[in-house]
């Protein structure tokens, strides 16, 4: 990597890398255009962080700094009417030159509606999106040249330019940031708890328990997701995102199982698996898929029937009531249980909370459940 800098600084001249740069952008720029039929948005946002309407961002920003490389009390018309043009360059400006057409054509033409499986892809991966500044996306014109317009002497070709009406709007896209050195806060990673949920305080005495995953789905098990599982690493990630994120948890040590066990949609197996979790002493199971109302959904019966199970009837209540109180009213619809599996063999239990497949809900539910669970197990370990 050095030799390579040495080489770029000792051998090229700054214009001719600003060359190979802006060849190289535009390379990519036709490339996607060619393959727009192929390659969506969608699945360049999941697996890159940006997709087209980034690299459309992308333009206007370094629209704005080279403006600002302007002096605005320069007389020199050249120079105005550089800034200017500058100035007024904007999203859709951007977007037409890098979609190679209007977006609203594009759209008619190449895009697809996402599947489930890509959507639940794209917000698996929200982590590693691109971030952007609204303010600086805005045009400055009327901001940076208020009497332009009063101006005959700088009527120019800039304030010429088409007014075009703002026609990228897609959700499938980069995040946004107040400020342009923000950083990618905790509200960005996870969804937005209720308001009214406050966490209780983790325990001052500190703790230290294991985590196994437990991923209950027929189509997993067969492999059939062309990324894998998704909802054994939303946990891991919403576990330590909550660990990283409070203060609260310089004592807490969580051993999280990094291989999650994947079964298929089968009480037997699925009791087979939470029992030898519970004979490994793992602390905390968390299963994720089968409590809809499918009717192969069956996790929450193959685990309140194993035997000596004792169920916390409140805990996932209170769950789904904080998420319909945060304008989620299907979180009502999961089955979800909750409660005690025996380990008589080594005097000791496992705590088992039944979660939904979607690692959406998932990033949506362990900022409330696991502070909660986090209780529930000192209570065990006493």
């Amino acid at each position: 990597m050095s030799n390579n800098n040495n080489y770029k600084k000792q051998k090229l001249s700054p214009s001719l890398i600003e060359k190979l740069e802006a060849g190289a952008f535009r390379s990519l720029c036709r490339h996607l255009s060619e393959r727009s039929d192929e390659v969506q948005n969608i699945d360049l946002m999941t697996v890159s962080g940006f997709c087209r309407n980034c690299l459309a961002k992308w333009m206007v920003v370094e629209a704005r700094n080279s403006s600002l490389l302007f002096d605005d009390s320069n007389d020199n018309r050249k120079n105005n009417d550089e800034a200017l043009l500058l100035d007024a360059f904007g999203y859709d400006e951007a977007g037409q030159y890098v979609y190679g057409c209007e977006y609203g054509e594009w759209k008619k033409r190449h895009a697809k509606k996402a599947s489930e499986e890509q959507i639940e892809q794209y917000n698996a991966s929200k982590n590693i999106h691109s971030l952007f500044d609204k303010k600086i996306l805005e045009k400055k014109v009327a901001e940076r040249w208020p009497l332009a317009a009063d101006k005959e002497a700088t009527k120019t070709e800039a304030q010429k330019m088409p007014v075009m009406a703002s026609t990228i709007s897609s959700n499938v896209c980069c995040q946004y940031v107040d400020d342009k050195d923000q950083k990618f806060s905790s509200q960005q990673q996870t969804s937005p708890l209720s308001s009214s949920f406050s966490p209780p305080p983790s325990p001052q005495d500190g703790l230290n328990f294991s985590v196994g995953i437990l991923i209950v789905s027929d189509r997993a098990y067969k492999g059939e997701y062309p990324s894998g599982d998704l909802s054994g690493p939303a946990i891991q990630n919403s576990i330590q995102h909550y660990l990283d994120n409070n203060d609260n948890n310089k004592n807490i040590i969580v051993n999280i199982k990094q291989d999650s066990i994947v079964v298929p949609d089968e009480i037997d197996q699925i009791q087979s698996k939470l029992l030898l979790l519970t004979l490994n002493k793992v602390d905390l199971i968390l299963t994720a898929g089968g409590t809809g109302f499918s009717i192969r959904d069956v996790t929450p019966e193959a685990t309140t029937s194993v035997d000596g199970f004792r169920e916390c009837y409140g805990l996932m209540s209170f769950i789904s009531n904080e998420l319909t109180k945060n304008q989620q009213p299907l979180a009502c619809l999961s089955r979800g249980k909750a409660g005690i599996i025996p380990n008589t063999a080594k005097s000791s239990a496992s705590l088992v909370c039944n979660l939904p497949g979607s690692p959406k809900a998932i990033k949506e539910i362990i900022p409330m459940l696991f502070p909660i669970l986090i209780h529930a197990i000192g209570d065990l370990q006493q």
